[in-house]
């Protein structure tokens, strides 16, 4: 505050109670601005440091967004391949089962007892 507008009013005795009081409560207004002041001078680098530190928060946390969209589309791969080759081993299997059917039926052809001699 600046100018002291209340050296501009007249006094008696009453009012200079009152001036005095508002003199009083000018300089505690003031010794409250310097405080704020000083607080707000020695929290700054504080405060710099926590808004840097989110903002590497944020940055980390975007990253492990996009590692898991990443991880989701190679699992999707695995899976096709895993089907593929679920699907191959299957039909081995079957190819298996196949030729040991015939090969039981050709042992059994050529143990069977030969009805022309």
């Amino acid at each position: 505050m600046s100018a002291d507008l209340t050296e501009k009013l007249p006094t008696n005795g009453n009012d200079s109670k009152i001036l005095t009081a508002i003199k009083d409560l000018e300089k505690k207004v003031d010794n409250l601005e310097k405080k704020v002041d000083e607080r707000l001078h020695d929290t700054r680098p504080i405060w710099h440091k926590v808004v840097a530190d989110i903002a590497r928060l944020q940055a980390g946390q975007q990253r492990l967004e996009e590692g898991q969209i990443a991880m989701r589309a190679e699992l999707s791969n695995v899976s096709r391949d895993q089907i593929v080759i679920n699907d191959s081993i299957r039909k081995i299997q079957l190819d298996f089962h196949t030729m040991n059917d015939r090969l039981y039926r050709l042992e059994m052809n050529r143990n069977r007892p030969n009805s022309s001699t």
